[in-house]
């Protein structure tokens, strides 16, 4: 159950646009690398599809901090009661209504399934996004080149002061991990399918963070960089797949972000002849 008084830390207001609130059925189809801030401790925006095709962000989730039965993975189908706020004006944007709880229903498990639910958010490009006013939303595209970087290695002072503060009230299980940073960031090259308009974001799935996290007491970090980075490689070069990047924009400078890929199969996607021409 997410609770706004046990994790939140810091001054200022949320306010809650009257008559916004309301119960969503979203299909998680990304979850992103977590975020540590003063007033959060430590959170988790997960992007989905509601029931009626629209991209859903939902934000702030303490995930470290839920009981295990509400811990989603990506293609769960979850329920939970969320609003409108005054603060982030991002159209797909909801905040979780304090002492709500997420309801974990199924997994979806089928790629035909999966595109059922994911077309309606496929755009031809960010631009095309843009002019409609979205933040949110799938572009097909061609990748170029997936490798990493460095990153900095340690929290800013503010985030290991939050940090410390949420020590106080996690448990001995929710403190592991707690505080650890990846000095490393997954990135992409990529084309846009339809504009020919080339990029460069870092890719902030969860999924490969965590993998890597995983993998380097027994490969190094060199090694479990490498190794997830094939096993993404071999996915989204594969000539049999689809790639679209899942994009939204940052809550205060607007830039477009790359949150989740979802590769899918060519024999799904040509059901109902997506190309753009």
């Amino acid at each position: 159950m997410y609770s706004s008084r046990s994790h939140t830390r810091g001054k200022g207001y949320i306010l809650k646009i009257p008559g916004s609130e309301r119960e969503l059925r979203v299909l998680v189809n990304c979850k992103t690398y977590p975020a540590v801030s003063t007033k959060y401790v430590e959170t988790v925006c997960t992007g989905g599809v509601d029931e009626n095709g629209k991209f859903a962000r939902l934000y702030p989730i303490p995930f470290r901090f839920l009981p295990e039965k509400e811990k989603y993975e990506r293609w769960d189908i979850i329920k939970l009661r969320a609003y409108k706020d005054t603060k982030d004006k991002r159209p797909e944007s909801w905040h979780l209504a304090p002492g709500t709880s997420i309801d974990v229903e199924k997994k979806i498990t089928s790629e035909r399934r999966r595109w059922e639910w994911m077309q309606p958010t496929i755009f031809e490009s960010r631009d095309a996004m843009s002019d409609l006013g979205l933040t949110n939303g799938c572009v097909e595209i061609q990748p170029i080149e997936l490798y990493y970087k460095p990153d900095n290695r340690k929290w800013s002072e503010s985030q290991m002061q939050a940090i410390a503060q949420g020590d106080l009230f996690a448990s001995e299980k929710e403190r592991v991990g707690l505080g650890d940073r990846v000095p490393w960031q997954f990135r992409l090259k990529f084309r846009e399918r339809s504009t020919g308009l080339e990029g460069d974001r870092k890719v902030l799935a969860w999924s490969y963070y965590a993998a890597y996290q995983r993998n380097k007491m027994s490969e190094g970090e060199v090694g479990a960089l490498e190794k997830i980075s094939e096993r993404i490689r071999k996915s989204i070069f594969n000539p049999d797949r689809t790639v679209y990047a899942i994009f939204g924009t940052h809550s205060r400078i607007g830039k477009w972000m790359i949150s989740g890929l979802y590769h899918v199969p060519k024999t799904i996607t040509q059901l109902r002849g997506f190309q753009w021409e």
